[in-house]
Order: structure tokens, then sequence, then C-alpha cells
């Protein structure tokens, strides 16, 4: 192996990614699983998170599935507890679980939207994390992504709380200076669109769809579509060595959107 391969090498690292049975999160779990990780698949869809762990080497002992409702305290700890027990440590941590609040403005936001959206979208990241320390410092240290979205840095039109939710989450980034002591480093990601089947649905929920896409299309200062492998591979430089120096950081992956 080269010095370059060896910088992205994952092997000999536990990772632990939420929400990953599908969408960005399980092209997250396939890029750290073909860098050489053992993956712990964390959702609340049991069939399909198992289909994942699966694929991605269950029987060999490569991955395995637990059911995580992550805004859940106490399924939080036991299942933290639960994945260093069966591997033995864990290194990573990718919070990318969470929720599309699907609301159209703060005037038209209701309490149970805005606390499903809070509870998924900044106590679930909050809380993995929370139990996840004392593991990871057990294993030396390690690298905990959160994943937000453009939501967080752009001002839309739609969706209060999903915005208010995500951008609660910038502050994660605290964490950095907190236990950077402790060898853990904690960024943060931004994708832009890419097409996972959550985004679209939202979008065709706001009108049509097809302008929608063309409207982001001609915003789009790179040719071609980005794709939620190219968000899995940001997610992998964070988690790898070849980041060992980065931390505290937010990297935005949206192909200039944000220069409209």
């Amino acid at each position: 192996m080269n010095q370059l391969n060896a910088y992205f090498s994952l092997k000999n690292k536990v990772a632990l990614v939420t929400g990953a049975a599908r969408g960005i999160a399980l092209h997250i779990a396939c890029a750290l699983s073909t860098a050489g990780a053992r993956l712990a698949i964390l959702d609340v869809r049991e069939q399909e998170g198992q289909v994942v762990a699966w694929l991605l080497g269950s029987a060999q002992g490569r991955a395995r599935f637990w059911s995580l409702d992550v805004s859940d305290s106490n399924a939080v700890r036991r299942v933290m507890g639960a994945v260093e027990g069966h591997f033995g440590r864990i290194d990573i941590l990718v919070n990318s679980a969470g929720i599309d609040a699907d609301n159209p403005s703060a005037q038209g936001l209701s309490l149970a939207q805005w606390e499903k959206a809070m509870s998924a979208n900044v106590n679930g990241s909050i809380l993995c994390t929370k139990h996840v320390i004392a593991a990871m410092e057990r294993a030396g240290g390690g690298s905990i992504v959160n994943v937000l979205s453009l939501c967080a840095l752009e001002d839309e039109r739609h969706e209060a709380a999903d915005h208010a939710a995500k951008a609660a989450l910038r502050m994660a980034n605290m964490n950095a200076m907190r236990y950077a002591a402790r060898n853990i480093r904690v960024n943060t990601i931004h994708p832009g669109f890419s097409r996972p089947p959550a985004q679209v649905e939202a979008l065709r929920k706001q009108g049509d769809l097809t302008q929608r896409l063309v409207d982001l299309a001609e915003v789009q200062m790179l040719t071609g579509r980005g794709s939620a492998t190219d968000v899995a591979a940001g997610i992998l430089y964070l988690a790898s060595d070849a980041s060992r120096f980065v931390s505290g950081t937010e990297l935005v992956i949206e192909a200039g959107y944000g220069c409209r």
C-alpha cells in the first residue's frame, strides 16, 4: 500500500453510520466499507438495514445492523455499548439520520412539526455523539462527522424547522475544541442536491418537480449532476487519517450552488 492509499485506509477501524438503510447514508456506509472499515448500520428501517448489512459482509463479520431511533437516549446508549462490545472498538461516527420537516413556513409550522424536526435532526446527533465519546477514548481517538445540508447555510423559502435544526447542529462543531486533546475530531459536511429519494419527494411537495430540477440545474456551476457518491467521498476524507489535522471545519459539497 502506497502512502496516499494509507491516508485513506480505514483498515482495523469501526464506523457507525446512522440512517444508513437508504439514501446518502447508504452510500456513505458503502464507501467506508470499501476503505476497509467494519460497519455498524443504525436505522429504524429494520428490513432495509439488514439487507445493507448483508451486502456489506455481515456473514464475514464486516457489518452488522442495529435498529435504533436516534432520538431515544436510552436506546442510543444501549446500542453504542452493544456496538463496542461486538466489534471491540468505535473509531468513526457519521451522524446522518434525520427527517424532512415538511413545513412550508414558520407561520404554518405546528409545535408537533417543530418538535419532530428537532428531535430527529438535532437531538439524535447530539445523543449519538454524547454516548460514543467514551468508546472513542478507549480506542485512542476518533472522528465524528455531522451530515447537515445547505439548509444550515442558505436562506431558502421552505422548511423553517429543518433549517433551524440543521443550523443548530453547526454548534456541535464546538466539540472539536473540547475533545481535541483526546484525539477526537469533529467536522461537518453540507451536501448539495444529489437526488436521493427524500430530496426528490421534498421538491415534489414544493410544486412542479421538473421546474424545480431545472432551477437547480441553472445555478449549478459544474457540468453534470452531483451524486451521493460525491458526498460519500467527502465523508471518507473526514473519517480517515487524510484529514488528521482537520477538526471543527465545514465541508460544502454542492458544485457552487452557494455562489449563485
